[in-house]
Order: C-alpha cells, then structure tokens, then sequence
C-alpha cells in the first residue's frame, strides 16, 4: 500500500510545461551583496525583555521588566512577539519617554499562536527611553510555579523586533529582571508614575 501511495502522489506531478519553456514564479528569491557594499543602510533586530521570579499557589501575579536604552541609537520597532507557558494571561510591551509618558510597543494574549504581529504605532524609541514589559500571570495550581523551561514552569517574554538606520545594533540583547517578589515597576526608580490607565490596560486583552 505505501509503494502504491507514493506511486500515486507523484503521477500528479507533471513537468511538461517546464520542458516547454515556462517557468515557475513561486518560492523565495534571496539576492546577497558583499560586505563592503553600500546599498544596504538598515539593519534588524531583536530585543527581548524577559524575567525571573516565582507565581504563588492561587494567585494573580504580574511579572515586570523594565530597561534604559543607553546606546546612542534610535530603534524603530515594528513586530513583537509574547510568550509564556499555561499560566499567561496578557504580556504588555511598552516604552516609557523622558518626560514620563507610555506608549504601547503591543500587546497580546499569550495563550494564542505566537508569532510576530505588527507594534501598536509607528514609532521610534530614542537613548534615554526605557522599555517595559509586563505579563498577568494566572496560578491556577495548588503548587507555586517558577520561571523555568518545563511545561510545569513558566516564562514571561516579551520580544521586540526594530530596525535601525545604519548596522549598529544594540550591543545588549536582552533585558531580564529577578521578576517577583523581588522586582516589580513599583520598585524601580527609573520608572516613577505608573499612570493608573497604564497600570489596567497592561493586564487586560483589547475588547476584539
């Protein structure tokens, strides 16, 4: 049976056309250039905050992150990504200016597909600004859960994807906290005012 199977599928497969001279317009063309050359003047990326941190038995936990782009260089975020195991409820992504406003990189439920969707707003994050992360974590269980890499952990992650103008990129790809009970955005003194509007739309999903 799997001789003729296979026997089967690959009598649908015809190349005669192709003996006649058409071609074929489907897949991926990749053109390189060298090292040296000129043409390419931008450069991608992928900052990923993230955190440590426990999730007591029965409780909702907020997970946070938060770190100052002290690089002189401009990032234009245009994707993002969340990712937690069972317990994720929301994972927020925003980036907080000088003069202490938010503004929302995007946000998602982690629970659904994950892959990269496109950021909240054209936007550019400039030396000086911090970008934050949060996820609402639901424990459910009758055990505390640890951030770890099992199925009975958990993970709180939040990537971002920017380009920039120019091949620097950021030199520090990552921006991790100890997460819960030891780091939250109330702690840190960085941040300052959590607006209180912030504080709700970083743990709810957007009404679809």
């Amino acid at each position: 049976k799997a001789l003729s199977l296979s026997f089967s599928v690959f009598t649908l497969i015809h190349v005669d056309k192709f003996l006649n001279g058409a071609t074929d317009n489907s897949g991926v063309i990749l053109s390189t250039l060298p090292a040296t050359t000129k043409k390419v003047n931008k450069r991608a990326a992928i900052l990923l905050l993230g955190t440590g941190g426990t999730i007591p038995a029965h409780r909702e936990e907020h997970m946070e992150t938060a770190c100052s782009i002290h690089e002189p260089i401009t990032l234009h975020p245009f994707a993002f990504r969340t990712h937690t195991h069972k317990l994720g409820k929301v994972v927020a992504g925003y980036v907080i200016r000088q003069n202490g406003s938010w503004e929302r990189i995007g946000k998602h439920d982690p629970l659904k597909p994950q892959m990269f969707y496109p950021v909240n707003k054209d936007m550019s994050i400039f030396q000086g600004d911090i970008v934050a992360a949060r996820c609402t974590m639901n424990n459910f269980r009758d055990i505390t859960t640890r951030i770890g890499s099992t199925g009975k952990d958990e993970m709180c992650n939040f990537y971002m994807m920017y380009y920039v103008d120019g091949d620097r990129i950021l030199k520090d790809k990552f921006c991790f906290s100890a997460g819960p009970p030891m780091y939250r955005w109330q702690y840190d003194l960085s941040i300052g005012h959590i607006p209180p509007e912030i504080d709700s739309d970083a743990s709810t999903l957007d009404v679809e």
